[in-house]
């Protein structure tokens, strides 16, 4: 039976896009569908560039620097201790390369303004359930009732402690994490996206309803890198208008949650985590432990109750990585990084569409302060959180290209 190519090849590139789609929507409540979905995006790609004959990376300086990082991966892999070997094996199939692979398909499959105006649909209705999800659990329930999580630190004998909320996240830090990437392009889409009515309606609800419940996880880390970003946005295009909305941000949060914001640090607990972080980077500073060796080696620099039975994360995704690949890999992601988000921003100048232009901003915006939040806790060693980062980061390069032929990467 002979078989119609182009049937093929249109069925493949659905088969990646809704990959795509169903990767955002199913992210904060469901791993397992996350994994299934790369790996359907993976296999779609894959047969669709070999049946049409494309190559299957373009050198660009980005995918250069991302070629870098995983290079530095695998050289770490080197100083992996025998006993540890499945652990670093695992993780670069597993986590290096597979998330790769999302950014590289993000970047290339979203190609058209359908599929981003499908892929923003399904992103916020995701988005609607999740903060549907976290204001039950905080004011009705306080559990979640996607994954039956109670509100973290919830009190039932005191009715008074709703606890915080973390929606389908285990944690108030997670769920914060993911705020900071919605928050942004809710705000710049209901500011610049010019998206009628009904739509700037939604777009505000959301940022209220999302800045809200950031305050309400109690996050510093994630206030700190909200309030970042804000200022760049500000600097960038609000001006004055944002300098005083940021004002205004910023006393409604500290009248409504100031103690519990300025208080309660784990400053004391970070600093330990730092300093035998510390101890196991120095050991090899340039190439790294060894990938995905940190949980393992903490366990065994620790000095405490735990020493040589509980491992522990950094809680600074930079010094763990810098842990585990050495100063070489933890360079080329932070250039990679940084190439992503000047590439946004230098389409900005050129981005005449609002919608393109509001979401470039957006997404920037939001990666922004996902990596300054990272730098004191786990977000790129989170799989959800991870795959929301590469994903994002795809994502961005996609609207850069949409957006115009002289504003690509």
């Amino acid at each position: 039976m002979k078989i119609d190519k182009a049937k093929t090849v249109f069925f493949l590139d659905k088969a990646a896009a809704w990959s795509l789609y169903a990767i955002i929507f199913t992210l904060p409540f469901s791993k397992s569908m996350v994994e299934i979905s790369i790996v359907i995006g993976i296999l779609s790609v894959v047969a669709k560039k070999i049946i049409v004959k494309e190559r299957f990376v373009a050198n660009t300086h980005i995918e250069i620097l991302l070629y870098i990082f995983i290079m530095a991966s695998l050289i770490s892999i080197f100083n992996t201790q025998a006993s540890q070997m499945g652990l670093s094996m695992k993780a670069l199939f597993s986590k290096v390369l597979k998330f790769a692979a999302l950014f590289l398909i993000a970047k290339d499959v979203i190609n058209t303004r359908e599929k981003l105006k499908d892929f923003l649909i399904i992103a916020s209705l995701s988005c609607v359930i999740i903060v549907i999800d976290a204001f039950v659990q905080y004011y009705v329930t306080h559990m979640d009732f996607l994954h039956n999580y109670p509100a973290f630190l919830y009190r039932p004998e005191v009715q008074s402690v709703r606890g915080v909320p973390t929606a389908s996240f285990p944690f108030q830090n997670d769920f914060a994490a993911w705020i900071l990437v919605f928050i942004f392009p809710a705000l710049c889409l209901a500011i610049f996206g010019k998206i009628g009515r009904r739509g700037t309606v939604f777009a505000v609800s959301a940022f209220i309803g999302l800045l809200y419940l950031l305050i309400l996880t109690k996050v510093r880390g994630a206030w700190i890198a909200f309030v970042i970003s804000f200022i760049i946005l500000s600097v960038v295009k609000l001006k004055k208008a944002g300098w005083a909305l940021l004002v205004v941000i910023v006393l409604l949060g500290l009248a409504y949650n100031g103690r519990n914001i300025m208080s309660r640090p784990s400053i004391n607990d970070r600093s330990v985590m730092w300093n035998n972080g510390m101890t196991i980077f120095m050991r090899h500073p340039v190439i790294g432990n060894g990938l995905n060796t940190f949980y393992d080696n903490y366990m065994k620099v620790r000095e405490d109750k735990h020493k040589n039975i509980r491992g522990s994360y950094a809680h600074n995704c930079y010094l763990q990585m810098a842990a585990d690949i050495g100063l070489a890999g933890l360079a080329a992601f932070l250039l990679f990084a940084i190439a992503v988000l000047a590439s946004g921003f230098r389409a900005l100048k050129a981005a005449g569409d609002p919608l393109c232009y509001s979401l470039i901003l957006g997404i920037s915006l939001g990666l922004i302060a996902f990596l300054v939040h990272s730098s004191g806790d786990t977000n790129l060693y989170s799989l959800p959180l991870a795959a929301l980062f590469w994903l994002s980061s795809g994502i961005l390069l996609a609207v850069v290209k949409i957006s115009g032929p002289r504003s690509g990467a």
